[in-house]
């Protein structure tokens, strides 16, 4: 054990708010009555449904498939009855949940594969994503790390946003299983050193995952700074080994993967037992939830279920948030369903929400400061007031995280966040636009190169016709023979 080798640059320091549920054990949801399962909860297209309307489902089954790369395939939590299918992005199959709860059957690995090729079909077939938000499909992370060598995986225990306590409770009641899926992911990787990042203020989790290790060669835990966003992957490698990964590199191409905990559980189950991802932890937390918790939630519960098991609600919330209050999404619908890479419900009244009325600029420095990419976010906002996007892309907009550190610490109230989220989708859009123009172009001159090529080709023919014609009509010669 030893503490981080560097302190990344910028970052905050936000009340926590993890008191409210630090130390509250995960405890299972009782059985909901329905499921509204995603068919996207993955970075990539959403997986297409396979079943109809009316089938019976049993608890594991997959009941989507991925069709395309970073894609994942989906499953349903419990058993029961298809009521509803809705394909597409924004899709999900409705379950009515049964009584009967049979056993889940076991994911087996293809005939034929070796050993490291059985562990990756497995992962793939579970569904796994990235548990700490990100939904990167699992298995496509790591057959892109195979590309390098990997020197080091960093499993991340540092959960840095406020409220969230679930990784810490991860790291406290499920440590044997974070190894066993550490060494799996040895076992496919070859990585040579492991480094286990858990920032400061979890001390238990930090002694746990201690004790273990020393029982465990190349298997080490590093105490980071209790710093927001040291949980990103780029602040967490600098933290732990020094490296800065460059703006236009991956940190796989560097030798390092990065892992969460919650996905390393995932993969220990996927392996150990063929369980696929159908459940998750979550933090339900705020001042307008009666009981704050940590709860093993299956897959497509709704937002309604989930408070009416926590005891119903103080008072209205002022704003409901999926994930922590930086980088999580806020909803409005009771029936907003958790995902794969839900690692919270916050239901937050008016006092725990900043300030949102902007003025001007007040030119003070502090999202420079903060910002953990090093950019510069006043100049980024002043582009793209004025739609000054490809101006933003060179100021290294595209390297933004959307951590929103600088909004948290700007004493102005910029919505600079929404602004940088605002600014990537136009940048993706532009490209998409670029992309469709230059395969018009293409398009267009292959065609003119075909159609040069056939009036070459018919003029040519024309050009033949009368030597044909006149090789027929000539009279034959003496020599031709009758």
């Amino acid at each position: 054990m030893f503490s981080a080798r560097l302190k990344p640059h910028g970052g905050i320091r936000p009340y926590s708010h993890k008191s409210l549920t630090r130390d509250i054990a995960i405890r299972p949801l009782v059985m909901p009555r329905q499921l509204i399962i995603p068919l996207r909860q993955h970075t990539g297209p959403a997986a297409v449904p396979l079943v109809a309307l009316g089938d019976s489902v049993t608890a594991g089954q997959r009941i989507a498939e991925a069709r395309e790369r970073m894609s994942a395939p989906v499953h349903t939590a419990l058993a029961g009855v298809v009521t509803r299918i809705v394909e597409g992005e924004q899709g999900a199959v409705t379950v009515n949940v049964s009584a009967d709860q049979p056993a889940a059957p076991r994911l087996l690995a293809a005939a034929g594969l070796d050993e490291a090729q059985a562990m990756l079909s497995l992962i793939e077939q579970a569904g796994i994503v990235g548990m700490g938000g990100a939904m990167f499909p699992a298995a496509d992370k790591i057959r892109m790390s195979l590309r390098y060598p990997i020197e080091t995986l960093i499993v991340n225990g540092g959960e840095c946003e406020p409220y969230l306590t679930t990784d810490d409770r991860l790291m406290r009641e499920q440590a044997e299983f974070i190894i066993g899926g550490i060494r799996y992911l040895q076992a496919i990787t070859h990585a040579r050193q492991v480094y286990i990042g858990i920032e400061d203020n979890k001390t238990e989790a930090i002694a746990r995952l201690d004790a273990l290790c020393r029982q465990e060669e190349h298997i080490e835990v590093v105490i980071l700074p209790s710093l927001y966003p040291i949980g990103s992957a780029k602040q967490m490698i600098e933290a732990v080994t020094g490296r800065q990964i460059p703006q236009n590199r991956r940190s796989t191409e560097m030798g390092v993967l990065v892992q969460n905990v919650g996905t390393c559980i995932a993969i220990f189950h996927a392996i150990r037992f063929g369980k696929p991802v159908t459940h998750r932890v979550i933090t339900v937390s705020g001042r307008a939830i009666e009981q704050p918790a940590n709860l093993l939630v299956p897959i497509g519960t709704t937002i309604k279920d989930i408070i009416g098991q926590c005891g119903g609600l103080k008072s209205q919330p002022a704003r409901m948030v999926l994930g922590g209050p930086m980088m999580g999404r806020a909803v409005e619908s009771l029936d907003t369903p958790i995902t794969k890479g839900t690692s919270g419900l916050l239901l937050l009244n008016g006092d725990e929400l900043p300030q949102t009325r902007p003025s001007a600029c007040l030119r003070c420095g502090r999202c420079l400061d903060a910002c953990p990419m090093s950019l510069a976010p006043q100049a980024m906002f002043a582009e793209l007031k004025n739609d000054g996007f490809a101006k933003a892309r060179q100021q290294g907009l595209d390297a933004c995280l959307l951590c929103g550190s600088c909004a948290y610490v700007c004493p102005a109230a910029l919505p600079l966040t929404q602004f940088f989220d605002w600014g990537q989708q136009q940048l993706r859009l532009i490209k998409r636009q670029e992309d469709k123009l230059e395969r018009t172009r293409h398009n267009s001159a292959k065609r003119q190169e075909r159609l040069a090529r056939e009036a070459a080709d018919k003029a040519a023919a024309q050009a033949a016709k009368p030597a044909r014609r006149a090789r027929r009509a000539a009279p034959p010669s003496e020599e031709t023979p009758c």
